[in-house]
């Protein structure tokens, strides 16, 4: 302070002399106070600075020495996940702000001028270090034991099994058909004939068009005395759809009945699925209506098919008779007695046309 009163002294010296010259004009003197008035300020500044930083210089050493500790306790507590902290170091940092702002002034501060670190109490920081130590010096959690699972007293026989949900195949109406026909097959050989009837029935619903089903239900709608019924049930399926079979099953029904000139016409509509007894049954029916040549080649046809059926022989050998072609007649007579099994008249009557002695 003594230096500053010095300078003022001196000031004053200068304006009383200043004051004292005739020579100094009025602008001049008022120029002189302005930059008196300005140094006074200025000096005033640096005065106060100087009585600050004379105020703290005693403080600064302990501010300095304290401060290590509290940087190095954040840089710690900052390294340390706060969700990995106990409980009762997280109260501790945030409860007091001087450790939030010390390391913030002097991270903040210019390179150039010195940080002055706020005087902080080191025993914040001794708690955290503490707390730190005393979180280091806990047990470890022991790790879980495992559990064992309880098992159940029932025994594994007596538990209830999840339920099978069996997924039904959808069958179509063809395989229906099918089934009900095995069925109505089984129930017919085992002389069930109305539960087959039923069956036969049944499959033909699902299928109309199913030409066995149809054949065998006419045939057992006829030995149950239903001839009528069959022959309407052939007829239908024939006219829903044309089939040799259908037609061929028509014409024997029809020949059945006596009917020989509509069996012959259904059967000649079948012509091309005729089997060897369809031809039989023709040259029978042409020898009725009195056509032998007709009778003799349906009747050739069979036996080239079956050579040993002794009774297309024996209507073969009538048809030429009627013919008058006798020598291929005791031929086809011949024939039939060797291979046929025939009643007494009937042999008789082979031995009498063949000329064949009796033994």
């Amino acid at each position: 302070m003594s230096v500053i009163n010095q300078m003022l002294r001196e000031l004053d010296a200068r304006g009383a002399t200043s004051s004292a010259s005739p020579a100094a004009s009025t602008g001049t003197v008022r120029v002189n106070r302005r930059q008196a008035g300005l140094i006074l300020g200025g000096l005033g500044l640096l005065a106060a600075g100087a009585a600050a930083i004379f105020w703290m210089l005693p403080l600064a050493p302990k501010a300095v020495e304290a401060s290590d500790a509290p940087v190095i306790a954040r840089l710690e507590a900052a390294a340390t996940p706060v969700a990995t902290m106990p409980a009762q170091v997280a109260p501790a940092i945030q409860a007091e702000p001087v450790m939030q702002d010390a390391p913030q002034a002097v991270i903040a501060a210019p390179p150039a001028e010195p940080a002055i670190a706020a005087p902080v109490q080191p025993q914040v920081a001794m708690s955290v270090r503490e707390a730190m130590q005393a979180q280091a010096e806990q047990p470890l959690p022991a790790a879980p034991k495992p559990s064992i699972p309880v098992q159940s007293a029932v025994p594994p026989m007596a538990q209830a099994e999840p339920a099978v949900v069996k997924k039904m195949t959808e069958l179509s109406p063809e395989a229906e058909a099918q089934q009900y026909y095995d069925d109505a097959q089984a129930l017919r050989r085992a002389g069930k004939l109305g539960a087959a009837i039923d069956k036969y029935r049944q499959a033909l619903e699902r299928n109309p068009g199913m030409t066995n089903a149809r054949t065998q239900l006419a045939r057992l709608l006829q030995e149950s005395g239903q001839a009528d019924a069959a022959l309407s049930l052939l007829k239908a399926g024939f006219e829903q759809r044309a089939d040799d079979g259908l037609a061929i099953a028509t014409g024997r029904l029809l020949g059945d009945l006596g009917q020989r000139d509509e069996a012959l016409a259904w059967l000649a509509r079948g012509q091309a699925g005729l089997r060897p007894a369809d031809h039989a049954l023709m040259g029978a029916l042409l020898s009725q209506a009195q056509h032998h040549e007709e009778a003799s080649r349906a009747y050739q046809r069979a036996l080239a098919a079956d050579p040993n059926q002794g009774g297309w022989l024996l209507g073969l050998g009538l048809a030429l008779e009627a013919q008058g072609r006798v020598d291929e007649a005791r031929m086809a007579y011949r024939s039939a007695l060797e291979r046929g099994q025939f009643k007494p008249e009937v042999i008789q009557f082979l031995r009498e046309r063949s000329g064949v002695p009796a033994p």
